[in-house]
């Protein structure tokens, strides 16, 4: 794998802290492919860049105020990119106690046309064991 797609997916995971952090969920929504998939745990699929930058900004309003993700592999297949990856998710819902997700991922990153990798199905689950 050349090593500029190597750089333009940190960047994009690092563009997507980014957002995280400031509240932007427009800016995280821009890194997904227009007919993305999320596949977030313990919800239904949400399908499309609309619906992906809704979900950031639900998660921002829910607390998420940093992500941090951790690429531990990446493998080229075809004409995408397959990344399995660490996250670890900094949450303070209001009025209550900041605590930390961590949990792994996979995304599959497409190149659009003009050139820049997106995220195309993206999929992840906590790796802390269930509350209660």
């Amino acid at each position: 794998m050349e090593e500029q797609v190597r750089k333009a997916i940190k960047a994009a995971n690092r563009k997507f802290g980014e957002g995280i952090r400031k509240g932007d969920p427009t800016a995280v929504g821009a890194l997904y492919t227009e007919d993305a998939i999320l596949m977030p745990p313990n919800n239904e699929m949400i399908r499309g860049r609309p619906g992906t930058e809704g979900f950031w900004g639900a998660a921002i309003k829910m607390g998420v105020r940093d992500a941090i993700l951790t690429t531990m592999e990446l493998r080229e297949v075809g004409n995408e990119v397959h990344e399995i990856g660490n996250y670890a998710l900094k949450i303070q819902p209001e009025g209550q106690k900041p605590f930390e997700d961590k949990g792994k991922y996979v995304v599959i990153w497409k190149q659009e046309p003009e050139g820049k990798w997106k995220l195309h199905r993206d999929i992840w689950n906590s790796s802390l064991p269930p509350k209660g």
